[in-house]
């Protein structure tokens, strides 16, 4: 297997850390649904387009995986800032599993067509298509971090994301000739990536990079606070009233 195609597969690791690092704090926060609607769809087409173009075994699997994780962090969304309960949450899950598998062999099949029939536009069209989406799907995440004056997400993750789209698109290379196409996808992620860099270190330089999240975690540990204190006077109350009635 080519190494640079392993290790391109590390940016996959991205949305899994997100959803670990969710599924830890019980919290969507700062997680755009819209940018994991484009993702999950941009990868979509990416994967058609990667089965049917014969790229390398590790690139086919690539979006693949990332969209499994992308819909992870999607369902994340339903069940902890929606509230939907277990049941809606897995059949929202099995409907969009079903719509991916099916427009995923349909596209598929149309990209081969396209590529016997020697159709070179609809090809390239179909190997942008997710480019586009993909870094689309940034722009929500960048009017968070503008309107928060921080990026949440943490060094190490943009890291990686930078390191997997550098050596995916490197073991191109080492494919049966270089696909330029697919190579965008992976170029415009490093770009959006550096982008987040850039704005991380504007704010922190502007003194603002994590303090509404900060800010944000004292204000629910306080509301914990006055809720727990709120029960402990409801129950003295409680206790006081039943002492009352029994002739204490």
């Amino acid at each position: 297997m080519n190494l640079f195609s392993y290790f391109g597969r590390q940016y996959v690791r991205v949305s899994s850390i997100v959803a670990w690092q969710n599924y830890r704090r019980k919290s969507t926060e700062g997680v755009s649904a819209t940018m994991l609607y484009l993702w999950f769809s941009g990868n979509l087409f990416y994967g058609a387009y990667a089965v049917a173009d014969k790229l390398y075994f590790g690139l086919i699997i690539q979006p693949q995986i990332f969209a499994l994780f992308t819909l992870v962090n999607i369902l994340q969304i339903f069940w902890y800032r929606y509230r939907w309960n277990a049941y809606k949450v897995a059949f929202v899950g099995v409907v969009l599993s079903a719509v991916y598998a099916g427009l995923h062999v349909g596209m598929w099949k149309a990209i081969e067509h396209a590529v016997e029939q020697d159709q070179k536009g609809a090809v390239k069209f179909m190997g942008v298509l997710p480019a586009i989406l993909i870094a689309l799907g940034f722009f929500p995440e960048f009017y968070v971090c503008i309107k928060e004056q921080s990026v949440e997400m943490s060094n190490f993750f943009i890291m990686l994301d930078i390191s997997g789209g550098v050596f995916s698109t490197i073991s191109l290379a080492f494919d049966h000739t270089f696909d330029y196409v697919a190579s965008i996808t992976y170029l415009i992620v490093v770009f959006l990536d550096l982008v987040l860099v850039a704005m991380k270190l504007y704010f922190y330089f502007r003194g603002t990079q994590g303090l509404v999240h900060k800010e944000r975690l004292r204000e629910q540990q306080q509301q914990q606070l006055e809720s727990s204190d709120k029960d402990k006077q409801t129950t003295k109350m409680e206790t006081k009233s039943k002492h009352l009635e029994e002739g204490y």
